[in-house]
């Protein structure tokens, strides 16, 4: 029988493809920076929020979940959407929803009720982006350049959540920051519209019906073990690097402003593993292989950071921590397009699948996790270093996806 995967990163593409691939890359990149950015806002403008609408931190901790949700929600629809009238579409109609909640959130009364309802709206272009965006990757990149591209989208989601935060305390304003979002989620949605377009000399397809590729994914196990491992990826992820700082300073006498130049180094590494991914899954040469040492890194660099006294192996530690969660989450977004069982076809309801079951541990895990561990900061790093273990785990069910060097043993991926 035919194969059933494709080869992570590996160089088998016999012509180069056309040099508008990097401005579609780029488009994509910045409309994950926009889809990022307006929800993140809002962290970086918490402080003013919370004193004008008088919002405890737990109902501000739901307005930017109410976003998250909107991905775990709306990414399996959006997917199948995607894979029946097509990527540019339904994404230009998610970030004009987008558009809308920003506008929305410009002219409303600061109360919880509005904001809840305008950031789940404002949350609807990550929901199709997360879904759709390797099906636009995969059309356009040869196999070699899948991880790369996967690692510039996770850079735009990176860097729209760190410049939100960062420049939160520059505007003089909360109507100067929500008109910001609203004049950026314009030029974006501009952008998308007049840049994005299938490569040339791709054959037209019949659309797929939205509940045949629904159905045709939801039986396929490798896909829910993507989402199954990306549900704690992200969950652990935002669990770590929301409380990382708080941890070194409450537990290993760490100042405040070190803790978090120290945990801001998770997310820069997570980026740098991303984009080093498909280089490194070469040189390991064994998919399961591979993963699997991407969840150990994340789990022994978190629980050794917090079960040793802080010194310089402190930040080598968390770095690690994010390279891991970075290197596996690059590797499990290309599975739609890396199983050629799913494909372009179907690539936008597999995607679909793994971002609402992503997203839902974003949403979950940093909430049942605090829980779990009794407000005990130490206890918390461990359910974080474990539902790591986990994440690794995972990829040893999953089928092998890497062969070293270029060559590729066909008879072992048929079934």
């Amino acid at each position: 029988m035919a194969p059933k995967t494709r080869v992570f990163g590996e160089k088998m593409s016999p012509t180069a493809p056309p040099p508008y691939r990097f401005v579609i890359v780029a488009a994509v990149a910045s409309a994950s920076f926009l889809g990022n950015f307006v929800i993140f806002q809002m962290a970086g403008l918490a402080p003013r929020i919370m004193e004008l609408a008088h919002l405890s931190g737990n109902q501000f901790g739901m307005i930017v979940g109410i976003a998250l949700l909107t991905a775990a929600v709306l990414g399996l629809p959006l997917g199948a959407l995607g894979d029946k009238a097509g990527v540019k579409p339904v994404a230009a109609a998610a970030i004009g929803v987008t558009f809308i909640g920003c506008l929305g959130r410009y002219f409303a009364e600061p109360t919880l009720s509005s904001y809840l309802f305008w950031m789940f709206l404002i949350g609807a272009a990550n929901a199709a982006l997360n879904a759709n965006f390797i099906k636009i990757l995969g059309v356009w990149l040869p196999p070699s350049g899948i991880g790369v591209g996967v690692g510039l989208y996770l850079t735009g989601i990176g860097l729209g959540q760190a410049v939100a935060i960062a420049s939160g305390p520059r505007f003089d304003s909360l109507s100067d920051a929500y008109l910001f979002s609203v004049i950026l989620a314009a030029v974006v949605g501009v952008l998308w519209v007049l840049l994005i377009k299938n490569p040339p000399g791709l054959p037209e397809r019949r659309p797929q019906p939205m509940m045949e590729s629904l159905k045709f994914v939801a039986g396929k196990k490798d896909v829910w073990l993507g989402g199954v491992g990306m549900f704690l990826m992200l969950g652990s992820y935002v669990c770590l690097t929301s409380f990382a700082a708080q941890f070194l300073t409450d537990e290993l006498g760490v100042p405040e402003k070190n803790a978090s130049v120290c945990a801001s180094l998770i997310a820069a590494f997570m980026l740098l593993g991303a984009l080093s991914a498909a280089r490194l899954a070469r040189l390991v040469g064994r998919s399961k292989i591979f993963l699997l040492l991407t969840g150990l890194a994340s789990c022994l660099g978190t629980i050794l950071a917090a079960r040793t006294n802080f010194g310089p192996h402190t930040p080598a530690l968390l770095s690690l921590a994010g390279f891991g969660v970075g290197v596996f989450s690059s590797f499990v977004l290309s599975l739609p397009m890396l199983l050629s069982y799913i494909g372009e076809k179907n690539a936008g309801s597999a995607g679909g699948l793994i971002s609402s079951l992503q997203s839902a541990g974003g949403f979950l895990l940093p909430m049942l996790f605090p829980v779990l561990a009794g407000e005990a900061l130490p206890t918390l790093m461990v359910w974080i270093a474990a539902a790591f273990a986990l994440m690794g785990l995972s990829g040893l069910a999953l089928p092998e996806l890497v062969r070293k060097g270029t060559e590729r043993d066909q008879s072992e991926d048929a079934r």
